[in-house]
């Protein structure tokens, strides 16, 4: 009996050991005929997307210039001199707006006090306890009456391309809040709510 056992098993390894031989020269045949295909393809795709990436660089800087000046014909401006003088005398609150990911990022100036005037938790402390939630329904507020293209309280800070370096820095003796739209809230999501329109 022990020995029919030893011998299935056996012959068990023996079949396996086959099917893995076949199934490992079946790989590298698969590699090889596919090789000659994949590489080019990588090639070409990483050919077309740098210059892509580069034509949306652009784009979206145009865009952005653009939207500045709408905010200029609107009243709703605010050059970099005027902004550093308001932090200077601890007037209001900058707020930073991550559009996206890949940008663009707006830079804003509120009068306002954001931190006493919010109904939601805000600030530095609170950024840490929030939930998606309350994120979401910050950003949203503040998006709905600060930083609303058609109606918003805020006024658009073009940063000079000198300071963008030094920005952070800049910022951070400034009273500021970042109602950053996180990976829950996406823009088709804020144009299905109504409040996202650009």
């Amino acid at each position: 009996m022990e020995d029919s056992f030893t011998t299935l098993f056996q012959q068990s390894v023996k079949a396996s050991a086959k099917s893995s031989a076949a199934e490992s020269w079946k790989a590298k045949v698969l590699g090889i005929v596919l090789f000659p295909i994949v590489v080019p393809a990588l090639l070409i795709g990483a050919a077309i997307s740098i210059p892509l990436a580069q034509i949306m660089r652009v784009k979206q800087r145009r865009d952005e210039a653009r939207f500045a000046n709408q905010m200029k014909v609107a009243g709703r401006f605010m050059d970099w001199a005027e902004l550093k003088s308001a932090m200077g005398a601890g007037k209001g609150t900058v707020i930073g707006e991550y559009r996206s990911m890949k940008g663009p990022f707006r830079l804003w100036w509120t009068p306002e006090d954001i931190p006493k005037t919010s109904p939601y938790a805000c600030g530095k402390e609170a950024s840490k306890e929030w939930t998606e939630m309350e994120s979401q329904k910050f950003f949203r507020w503040c998006y709905s009456r600060f930083t609303k293209p058609e109606d918003g309280l805020a006024r658009l800070v073009v940063v000079p391309e000198e300071e963008r370096k030094r920005l952070t820095k800049t910022l951070s003796g400034a009273r500021y809040e970042k109602p950053t739209m996180r990976p829950g809230v996406s823009e088709r999501w804020l144009r299905g709510s109504g409040l996202y329109e650009s």
